[in-house]
Parts: structure tokens; C-alpha cells; sequence
């Protein structure tokens, strides 16, 4: 098995990457962004991505599935639980960004 770890975007979200040796075929779990990078790890060993999954809809976990799937082709999984919190993206990116003008900015811990 293949299995890479990669922490991705601002918040340093962990980005999986499991593959498997013989068939080649990948899944990738939580894009949160630096999709170049990705894509790298997923040409270094010569890996097929079949399944982007999303754990749950913060955009520091989805934020870069729409690239890696138009990379790849591979179709997006995630919880229809987490549509809701998935159409506040551009919510959820303001809280992110609330401390560019000069405010405190809450980072968060979970991976």
C-alpha cells in the first residue's frame, strides 16, 4: 500500500493519499488545497485517482477537490449531511481571513 501525508493550505490540513501498489488505482482524502503538490506525489508513483473523499465540508479540507478533480477526473465523495456547511464557503473563508485587517485570526488545530 501507498500512503502519503501531506499537510495542505493555510491551516495545514492533512491531505491523504492512499494508493495501491499493484493496481495503481488512488483515493485522496481531504484536498484542502495545493493541488500541484498532489498532483506530484500522485505522478511520482505513477498513481490512477479513482475517489476524492471529503471527511466533512470546512474549507480547509475541500478547498481544492473542483481542481484536483478537473486534474484527475476522479468524482468528489463526501457525506450529503455536509451540503449545508458546504454552501458556506464563502463564510467559513471569512472567518479564515477576518485578521488581515488587523484583528486577531482563530487558526484552527484539528487535521
Amino acid at each position: 500500500m501507498i500512503h502519503k501525508v501531506l499537510p495542505v493550505g493555510p491551516l495545514q490540513c492533512n491531505c491523504s493519499i492512499i494508493g495501491d501498489e499493484t493496481t495503481h488505482e488512488a483515493m485522496i482524502i481531504d484536498p484542502g488545497d495545493d493541488i500541484e503538490d498532489i498532483l506530484a506525489i500522485v505522478r511520482e508513483n505513477k498513481l490512477k485517482v479513482k475517489q476524492i473523499v471529503i471527511t466533512h465540508a470546512h474549507i480547509d479540507h475541500v478547498g481544492g477537490a473542483m481542481k484536483l478533480r478537473a486534474a484527475t477526473g476522479a468524482p468528489i465523495l463526501l457525506n450529503q449531511n455536509d451540503y449545508a456547511l458546504l454552501k458556506m464557503l464563502d463564510v467559513q473563508a471569512s472567518w479564515l481571513w477576518y485578521g488581515r485587517a488587523g484583528r486577531s485570526r482563530h487558526r484552527s488545530q484539528h487535521r
